[in-house]
């Protein structure tokens, strides 16, 4: 169904790229009969799609498709669309903002803007969203309506803008070092209003729009971030000062539109800007900081993340998440308040890790019990297969429908025994790269010599009926280098002869032979703790892995020198030696708090879970 339509304006998302080269803006309206129609927007060109300011606006749809998504009635965009704009407020001038080139408006059209604007100034809530800088706050995103006073390029990928709205914010504002920057606009003017005026880094997608501004213009900035930074004075100690910037993309409807001059916003706007006592907000130096440092004896801050150069939402991480996208961002600060447990994404920095020293990161883990215990060290595992070694081989449990068994003594240690029994396949003994032997009695460098020339390798001791599994202190299976451990707490033997079910196999999957020998297999994981900073807040994160944060496995990294040094490499990249924290990576990382309880005390911990390392830093 095709239908024009009018209504006021009681959510709306700005023009945002949405797929391709498609702009998407997402609007719901309202009319006096409260009946809600949410319509969504899709266009090439970024001006086509309504030109909506604020929550209150008045809108006309022509030629809206209407359509049933999801059992939810939509309004979509059809061949001849167009829209009107015109804003709500009572008195303000009726003038219509659209693209289109030629558009009809009738004394009818105009008695139901009207008509729509008195009732709009009793049911429609003005936009919370629009803040002015008098009360701007730490850690907000808001809306703001201001007038451009000068413009800079800072790089390639950030610009400047010097506003102002008349006040003054309740915090010290951060200021752009702009020396060496070529700055465009009334400088004796930005002087006298500088306590008055901020500073805002506009990031990626943003920097062409910022460029195209005029000086003196008005701007509705959408979605701007204050976040605290510490700063280093040379006449003042540290202190914290608010930042402002406009991060890359377009989510939340982020982005910069520029105000007309008959707009009441604007209007009035013009009116606070002339009525502003200049001389009550000169300070000394140029700066107000000393009158503002109370201002934040309650707030902390890390003031380790600077978040001039860095703090871009398109800026590529480092890591890269595998599932739920759909969590939104949260800041370290927030997580740091909330009770466990809870999921988040969050985007920060690595200031330090534990432990340095890689190779200590690998652990074994147990699936069921979910204990943890170190690898054992070759001189322990030694000691293990030695005390084995003590006991002789019986005769009885040799040469079965099983294995064929050899028996030699070896000239020294007291001339020790040692039984290799070699496991058949349907009566016939494989070659030795498929074989899998059982010994009894071996070293371990004995056992890695045969481990390097038969496929897999069992430690066993003679039981009183059947070849048991040695020690699960040591590995239950052993192929080339890799050493597979059971646990001891969750496993219950079975003896050797229960291997008959998989002789027609012929390749020994670990998991398989666990299964059949009753042992719960442990697994090789990393597990590290990450010190994480977003410039919010400081939050210790664990991570147990065991290949899909490096994508790296963890069985394999001790065995493996390459490994080794990818593994180095990723951490050096994550957490750069010997340069400051604004260098280092952005992560992005889904993390879950937990509770721990110690005693009578009760502890929020936090894991880090489906994020693994770009490739292109493997």
């Amino acid at each position: 169904m095709i239908v024009n339509v009018y209504g006021v304006v009681k959510f709306f998302k700005p023009p945002y790229l949405s797929k391709g080269t498609d702009y998407c803006s997402v609007v719901t309206i309202v009319d006096q009969t409260h009946v809600k129609l949410t319509c969504l927007f899709f266009s090439g060109n970024y001006e086509a799609l309504p030109m909506i300011y604020k929550n209150g606006d008045i809108v006309r749809f022509h030629r809206l498709k209407i359509q049933v998504y999801k059992k939810e009635t939509q309004g979509i965009t059809s061949s001849g669309f167009a829209s009107l704009t015109f804003e709500g407020t009572l008195g303000a001038p009726i003038i219509p903002r659209t693209s289109s080139k030629c558009f009809n408006f009738t004394a009818e059209d105009h008695k139901m803007v009207e008509a729509l604007r008195v009732w709009a100034s009793t049911h429609i809530s003005p936009s919370s969203t629009l803040v002015k800088l008098c009360d701007v706050q730490p850690m907000q995103y808001f809306d703001l309506t201001c007038q451009l006073l000068g413009k800079a390029e800072v790089d390639g990928a950030s610009f400047l803008l010097k506003v102002w709205d008349g006040t003054r914010t309740p915090f010290p504002s951060w200021r752009v070092l702009i020396q060496d920057l070529v700055l465009e606009g009334d400088l004796s003017h930005i002087h006298r209003v500088q306590n008055l005026t901020i500073d805002i880094l506009v990031y990626d997608n943003h920097v062409q729009v910022a460029k195209s501004l005029k000086v003196g213009s008005f701007l509705r900035i959408y979605s701007l971030h204050t976040k605290l930074q510490s700063v280093n004075s040379e006449n003042l100690a540290t202190f914290l000062a608010l930042e402002f910037h406009l991060h890359g993309g377009t989510s939340y409807g982020r982005g910069i539109r520029v105000l007309p001059e008959s707009n009441s916003d604007v209007d009035q706007l013009k009116k606070v800007l002339e009525s502003v006592d200049l001389p009550a907000n000169q300070c000394l130096e140029g700066i107000c900081q000393s009158e503002h440092e109370d201002s934040f004896s309650n707030i902390s801050s890390s003031g380790s993340v600077s978040l001039y150069e860095v703090e871009r939402c398109q800026q590529l991480s480092a890591t890269i998440l595998t599932d739920h996208q759909y969590l939104e961002k949260t800041p370290l600060c927030a997580i740091l308040k909330q009770k466990a447990p809870q999921q988040y994404r969050i985007r920060a920095k690595l200031r330090s890790y534990k432990p340095r020293r890689l190779f200590q990161s690998v652990k074994l883990y147990c699936p069921k019990c979910h204990s943890l215990q170190e690898v054992p060290h070759e001189g322990d595992l030694d000691i293990i297969l030695q005390e084995g070694a003590t006991r002789t081989p019986d005769s009885k449990l040799q040469n079965t429908s099983l294995y064929d068994s050899n028996i030699w003594t070896t000239k020294d240690q007291g001339e020790r025994k040692v039984a290799v029994h070699f496991v058949k396949n349907n009566g016939i003994l494989p070659l030795s790269n498929d074989c899998l032997i059982l010994i009894e009695g071996g070293t371990l460098n004995e056992i890695c010599k045969l481990s390097n020339k038969f496929h897999s390798v069992i430690p066993v001791r003679s039981g009183h009926e059947d070849l048991e599994v040695l020690d699960l202190s040591a590995p239950f299976l052993i192929q080339g280098k890799i050493h597979h451990y059971g646990c001891k707490q969750c496993s219950s033997l079975r003896p050797i002869q229960n291997l008959n079910s998989l002789v027609d196999k012929t390749s020994w999957i670990p998991s398989s032979v666990a299964e059949v020998l009753g042992i719960v297999p442990l697994q090789h994981v990393f597990v590290m703790t990450f010190t994480l900073d977003d410039g919010t807040g400081v939050l210790e994160a664990y991570l147990m892995d065991s290949e899909k944060f490096f994508q790296i496995p963890a069985s394999e990294v001790l065995i493996n020198d390459g490994l080794q040094q990818s593994m180095d490499m990723i951490m050096d990249m994550f957490c750069p030696p010997g340069v400051k924290i604004d260098a280092y990576p952005w992560l992005e990382c889904f993390i879950k708090s937990y509770n721990v309880t110690s005693g009578a005390e009760q502890q929020s911990c936090y894991q880090i879970f489906d994020t693994t390392v770009a490739e292109d830093l493997i």
